[in-house]
């Protein structure tokens, strides 16, 4: 399972009554073979009203500088079903399949977003305390080979009056976690950049065959950093 997490919740509430689901996993990864080409994700109702949920899939890009953006897919994934009705405190699952006629060259990335429908509850049209909630995950989906390996290294160091930035290349074929990310700069001064000081790209994502950049203002331990100085990277990879 992979660790890259993206969870995003919208909630309009009208009464304080609440009705939504709770949703599993967040990240997960399927392979090519037929026996590894799909996964089940869970969706459980805990409240004690039915809820309706659509599931749907989206293709995942992301830039050097970390935006991402998302498209439709072209028939290569499948979920089932797309829309179900849960009962009361009960779970149901959807399951998402590979369908793709080719082997992908790199691991692919999508998102699979799973969102709650508002439903008027409530029948009786002068109870003006009907609810309606509106809840929504995204859920990360990587489909890869076995023999596909991240390998993220060092590129180069940018430094401005303003800013320090480095720019990390993966050359790898799978996607990698900057987990507990640190540093160590080497040169007039020599400086620790622990997770904390690295905030905004320790826990960040870098695609197969990608690069990010990350910028940091030239201010505390930042400030005596010089363009020449040398930078070694640590991280914990999966």
């Amino acid at each position: 399972m992979k660790r890259n997490i993206l969870f995003v919740i919208f909630s309009f509430f009208i009464s304080l009554n609440s009705y939504a689901f709770k949703f599993s996993p967040m990240s997960t990864a399927i392979g090519i073979a037929p026996s590894k080409n799909s996964t089940l994700f869970y969706l459980e109702n805990d409240s004690d009203q039915p809820i309706a949920v659509t599931t749907s899939l989206l293709k995942r890009e992301m830039n050097v500088e970390g935006v991402e953006a998302n498209k439709k897919i072209d028939g290569e994934l499948m979920v089932y079903p797309s829309q179900l009705i849960i009962p009361p405190n009960e779970k149901r699952s959807v399951k998402v399949t590979w369908t793709g006629k080719t082997v992908p060259t790199t691991e692919l990335n999508y998102r699979l977003v799973a969102e709650q429908l508002p439903i008027d509850l409530d029948k009786n049209k002068k109870q003006k305390a009907s609810i309606k909630v509106l809840l929504r995950y995204v859920a990360a989906l990587y489909v890869q080979a076995e023999d596909y390996n991240p390998d993220v290294t060092f590129k180069k160091m940018d430094v401005d009056d303003k800013n320090v930035s480095f720019l990390l290349v993966n050359s790898g074929k799978q996607h990698q976690i900057l987990a507990n990310m640190t540093m160590k700069i080497s040169g007039k001064k020599d400086i620790d950049l622990s997770s904390e000081d690295l905030k905004g790209m320790t826990g960040e994502n870098i695609f197969a065959l990608s690069e990010r950049v990350f910028r940091f203002p030239k201010n505390g331990k930042f400030k005596d950093i010089q363009a020449t100085d040398k930078v070694k990277i640590s991280f914990d990879k999966d």
